[in-house]
């Protein structure tokens, strides 16, 4: 009896082995490898990205937390401008709105919601080849409205860099995986 056990156990761990052999060798691979980026790219530009909103400053902390971001992944390094690049990321943010969404009992909001939207296309320099093109990204961040009318801009100033890391980190990944 305890000889069928091991040898049950042996045939178990062997059928195992043949498994993962198998499906190691079934053409599975990993989906994400930079699928947009050409191997000759190795230099992307980031120009300051347009603001089309009512907002001041929203454009700068976008374009500084791209920027960061790809230099932090490594692999890439960026410009402010054109002359000396392989690829160019142009973006716009295109919206930007504050909603309150939670009401105090004497009316006032105590809970905002802002959202951001952006587009951004990446091509190629000079040939003007479009890699990569999202025409909306959509980020959405709520704060707590302090009582304190000098914090209460610093509180939706801390939403908008959330926002501008959120969207910086989804525009790269995007572009360096490939989802």
């Amino acid at each position: 009896m305890r000889q069928a056990r091991s040898a049950v156990a042996v045939s178990g761990i062997a059928m195992l082995a043949l498994a993962a052999l198998a499906a190691s060798s079934c053409g599975y691979r990993l989906a994400g490898r930079n699928q947009v980026l050409p191997e000759n790219v190795k230099v992307i530009a980031i120009p300051p990205f347009e603001n089309h909103t009512r907002r001041p400053e929203i454009e700068q902390r976008i374009t500084e937390a791209v920027t960061a971001t790809f230099i932090r992944r490594g692999g890439y390094r960026t410009s402010a401008t054109e002359g000396s690049a392989d690829a160019v990321l142009k973006g716009a943010v295109t919206g930007y709105d504050t909603t309150p969404v939670s009401v105090g009992s004497d009316g006032r909001a105590t809970r905002y919601e802002v959202v951001i939207t952006a587009q951004v296309d990446l091509s190629t320099v000079p040939e003007g080849t479009v890699l990569f093109r999202a025409g909306q990204f959509i980020f959405k961040r709520q704060y707590n409205v302090s009582e304190d009318a000098e914090t209460f801009f610093d509180q939706e100033i801390i939403a908008i860099d959330l926002i501008a890391s959120d969207f910086a980190e989804a525009v790269v990944t995007s572009i360096l995986e490939g989802f």
